[in-house]
Order: C-alpha cells, then sequence, then structure tokens
C-alpha cells in the first residue's frame, strides 16, 4: 500500500463527509452536548465519524479503528486508522471556519499517513513524513527564519497556562514577532504551508496529534511533545520549522 492508494481513499471519504458537517455548520438549530470529559460534541461529529468508520470497514476489514467517539475496533492490528471527525468543535460550534476532520494511518503504532480536511475552508493537506501535499500540490515550512520574525500559534492561551504554567509560554511570546491563536488543527496547516512558523498545545489526545505527525514532518518541519519527545508517545505537541525547533523546546522547558 502507497501514500496515493491512501490519499485517494481518504479525499473521497472528506468529499461525502463534510456534507455532513457543512449542513450542520452555522445551522440555528445546531444540539451541543457535554460529554463527560466535559468536552463537547454534536450530531455531526458522531455521524461524520460513523461514516469513516463504515468506509474503512467496508476496504479494509483487517484494520484497526480509533476515534474521539466511539470504541475501539481491531485493537492489535498491524494498521490501524486513528480519527477525530471535528477537531475544534467549539470553533465548529461557535461559527469559526477552523476546525477539520483528521484522517491518520498508523502501522505497529507508528503514524504514517495522515490528512486534516477543513470544510468550512475548502481546503485539505495531507502527508506520509517525506512530503505534504495541499490538494495535489507540495507545501513546505520556512526555513531559515529568526525567532524575533516568527510567527507563533496556539489554540488557547489560557489553557496554557492552566496545564504548563504561563511564565515559559509568555517569555517564548515576547520573542517572536507576533502570537495568534489561529488554532486546532488549522494552526499546523499554516506551519506546514510556510504561512507561520510555530504551532503548540500543551495537552491533546491521540485522535487530535497522530495525523499532524507525517503532515508536519513531510513539510520539513519538526514535531514532538512539549519536552521535545517522540510525539506519538506523548499527549502535548510542538511543531515548528527546522531551524526553530530546539529553541522552542528549549524556552518551553528552562
Amino acid at each position: 500500500m502507497h501514500f496515493d492508494e491512501f490519499d485517494e481513499f481518504t479525499r473521497k471519504l472528506c468529499v461525502e463527509t463534510q456534507k455532513t458537517i457543512l449542513a450542520a455548520y452555522r445551522n440555528p438549530e445546531l444540539v451541543v452536548e457535554t460529554k463527560s470529559d466535559d468536552t463537547p460534541v454534536t450530531f455531526a461529529d458522531r455521524e461524520t465519524e460513523r461514516e469513516i468508520r463504515e468506509a474503512i470497514q467496508v476496504l479494509y476489514p483487517e484494520h484497526g479503528i480509533k476515534g474521539e467517539e466511539f470504541d475501539d475496533v481491531n485493537p492489535n492490528a498491524e494498521m490501524t486508522w486513528v480519527i477525530d471527525p471535528i477537531d475544534g468543535t467549539k470553533s465548529f460550534a461557535a461559527g469559526s471556519p477552523l476546525f477539520g476532520t483528521m484522517i491518520a494511518l498508523l502501522q505497529h503504532g507508528e503514524p504514517i499517513y495522515g490528512c486534516i480536511n477543513y470544510p468550512a475552508i475548502g481546503d485539505r493537506i495531507s502527508g506520509d513524513g517525506k512530503s505534504a501535499y495541499v490538494r495535489g500540490s507540495p507545501v513546505s515550512a520556512t526555513i531559515g527564519r529568526p525567532l524575533e520574525k516568527a510567527v507563533l500559534l496556539c489554540t488557547d492561551q489560557a489553557y496554557i497556562g492552566k496545564v504548563k504554567g504561563s511564565n515559559n509560554f509568555d517569555q517564548l511570546s515576547r520573542q517572536t514577532y507576533f502570537t495568534r491563536t489561529w488554532g486546532d488543527c488549522f494552526g499546523y496547516y499554516l506551519v506546514a504551508c510556510g504561512k507561520a512558523d510555530i504551532m503548540l498545545d500543551p495537552e491533546m489526545n491521540p485522535w487530535d496529534l497522530m495525523a499532524l505527525i507525517p503532515i508536519i514532518r513531510g513539510s520539513g518541519a519538526k514535531i514532538s511533545d512539549w519536552e521535545g519527545r517522540d510525539p506519538a508517545k506523548g499527549n502535548s505537541i510542538v511543531a515548528a520549522n527546522a531551524d526553530l525547533h530546539a529553541d522552542v523546546i528549549r524556552i518551553l522547558n528552562d
């Protein structure tokens, strides 16, 4: 199996599932529920994941599936799909366009392919750790941009303070050109496309981060957890261009 096979499969999936998402997007009748972990969920989250799972089970019945909304399938399989049907449900429910559908494929626990579809923006990015593409055209992260010229992104500055403390992040922010909360999965798209230089999240689940790893690496940027370790084994993400990543990790952990 090759990148083209996975990419065509997920492209078709995203074309179909975004119909469900866009029908609910900015719909005044959208109902937002609260799950037991105090995170939001909508009908669109559950229905989108159900559609993706059904397609995987038809084409790849021997593969495992791990998703945000339903129980694991074939947890000991060599190949496992990891699904976040709507990354950024809070943004989605609020009418912000910066949410996306994230799909990753893991082999023996290592992410080998990832894609993110942005239904409200009409864009899609994918990668295999060697290259990254937006709608079939290669993209790459910035090279050689110094920290004082860097664009720093996050999803929620207050949440960083709650989870990691604010001092180190504030120090990093002061050393960059500017900081914005163009977050959720869209921030990583901007890093991979060379429009931003650093994107980070202090606490994540597997379905939040697995698709990011092949995409960010494929763009030439570096990705790790908050402490600079293997992101696939962690629960946080720091993505930055290759020249800045080590400095970012140092500042965040000094």
